[in-house]
């Protein structure tokens, strides 16, 4: 991958760009499809409360994900050490997080979509969508680190998947910082 830069054009807003090699799109364009299809199931799994849907209201799971991986991305919304009453964190997650998958999701499309369907390797984003891109590979690197499956193999693999994504951030965070 090359580090992003930005593009500043005479007519038109600035754009920031990279251009990623064909293995890395297709192995982010998988983990973007794992993802969303590991967030789609979870909210599709959230029990439905009659109550909630004739109010209108949102209603999701109360207990957090049980795969280690998804409970990175929909942590616990009190903090060990929190003050704690009766069902606080159960609510506050039954009302919020389909809302936080939606984003999730959204996030992770801008990251498919920039990338495109036939392969393309360049990349070209608006500032909304290098910020939505920076937020969907800050949960692609959530979700890979808690990833406990496979070998010593695996362990290596994954760990050099991280720090590929890190690497990517971090080039994306600096030019939208400067």
């Amino acid at each position: 991958m090359e580090a992003w830069r930005r593009k500043k054009g005479l007519m038109r807003s600035v754009k920031y760009t990279t251009k990623f090699d064909p293995m890395e799109r297709e192995i982010l364009g998988d983990l973007t499809a794992t993802v969303s299809e590991a967030l789609i199931g979870r909210a599709q799994s959230a029990p439905k409360d009659e109550l909630a849907q004739m109010m209108d209201l949102p209603s999701g799971h109360k207990d957090a994900p049980q795969d280690p991986s998804l409970a990175r991305l929909l942590p616990d919304f009190e903090r060990d050490g929190d003050e704690e009453y009766e069902g606080d964190n159960s609510l506050l997650r039954s009302l919020h997080e389909t809302d936080i998958i939606k984003t999730k999701l959204q996030n992770l499309q801008v990251i498919n979509t920039a990338l495109g369907p036939d392969g393309g390797v360049e990349v070209s984003l608006d500032e909304a969508e290098a910020r939505q891109f920076l937020a969907g590979l800050n949960d692609l690197r959530l979700y890979v680190s808690a990833d406990e499956r496979g070998g010593e193999g695996a362990e290596q693999d994954r760990q050099n998947l991280v720090e590929w994504m890190g690497y990517c951030q971090e080039s994306l965070l600096d030019v939208l910082a400067n």
